[in-house]
């Protein structure tokens, strides 16, 4: 949520005054003249001050004479689906009654007790929206199957989009897969991060070879994300559909640092899969004498 707040040499003391208020809620303000919307040496293009803005509120007092700037645009402002906030200082602003729908009009004295409930409504439903049309802006149509591509791309820009527009981060794809296993994979950990702090399963299982996103990433020996996971609260524990665990993987790829982080994390070196091979005798059979005494040597 952003405010962009327009107002005269007149009314700039109100708007400051009012912009205290609203980023005591902590929400961002902009400050624009408008005096200087149409003055090039300022402004080369007026729309871009409406740039990723949720708002647009305009100090009006009776000093206020001309209203260009305000009806070009809340027009603007209407079309892309950007609220439109009148604050009347002194005096009301009278519009047409054809165009009384352009804005919320508001007096100082009650402007909080508003825009708390603003701010509500706001991150229930217009950020929805305002993402929605910043990804169909950029190209991008709003469905499911999409979301999993962009997350593959590594775009962590419309990612965060597919989320404040209302997307699952929990969402599977036609195999089973999930968003989290794709984002490991693909080894975008920003991505993961956010889909984690979006409500993802960090220890969801994937329905091609019941890796978790663990595994994947041991498999990918990516150990900056196997740290991440483990900060996350990742489980080393679980079991994939060949009965294997995360330690079992590394011991299986002779992966000796990994298995070192998997061990100070509690993995247990004696689970067995479903041949009866442990990461023990995987170690064993491999002759792999660093991980051998890696695992003699551990609490397991």
């Amino acid at each position: 949520m952003k405010i962009a707040v327009f107002s005269s040499a007149h009314t700039h003391e109100t708007a400051l005054a009012i912009g205290k208020i609203i980023t005591s809620h902590s929400v961002d303000v902009v400050y624009y003249e408008t005096e200087r919307i149409w003055d090039k040496n300022f402004y080369k293009n007026p729309l871009t001050l409406l740039n990723k803005i949720s708002h647009m509120l305009f100090i009006y007092s009776s000093d206020e004479t001309n209203l260009s700037a305000f009806v070009f645009l809340s027009g603007y402002c209407l079309g892309k689906g950007i609220r439109v906030l009148v604050l009347e200082t002194d005096t009301k602003l009278t519009l047409p009654e054809n165009c009384s729908h352009l804005g919320v009009f508001l007096q100082p004295e009650s402007f909080e007790e508003f825009f708390i409930t603003e701010k509500s409504r706001f991150f229930d439903e217009d950020k929805k929206e305002l993402a929605k049309a910043e990804l169909l802006a950029r190209g991008i149509s709003c469905y499911e199957e999409n979301f999993i591509v962009i997350v593959n791309s590594g775009d962590a820009e419309a990612v965060k989009l597919f989320i404040e527009a209302g997307f699952s981060a929990s969402a599977l794809d036609s195999k089973g897969i999930p968003l989290l296993s794709h984002a490991v994979r693909s080894q975008f950990p920003e991505i993961v991060d956010m889909l984690l702090d979006a409500g993802a399963d960090i220890n969801v299982l994937s329905g091609d070879r019941g890796y978790s996103p663990l595994m994947d990433a041991v498999q990918k020996s990516d150990v900056a994300m196997v740290e991440l996971l483990l900060r996350r609260g990742a489980n080393t524990e679980l079991i994939s559909k060949d009965g294997q665990t995360a330690l079992i993987l590394c011991a299986g790829r002779g992966d000796v640092q990994m298995a070192k982080i998997l061990i100070a994390n509690g993995s247990n070196p004696s689970v067995s899969d479903h041949l009866g091979m442990s990461a023990i005798k995987y170690a064993n059979l491999f002759k792999n004498e660093k991980m051998i005494e890696l695992f003699n040597t551990s609490p397991a």
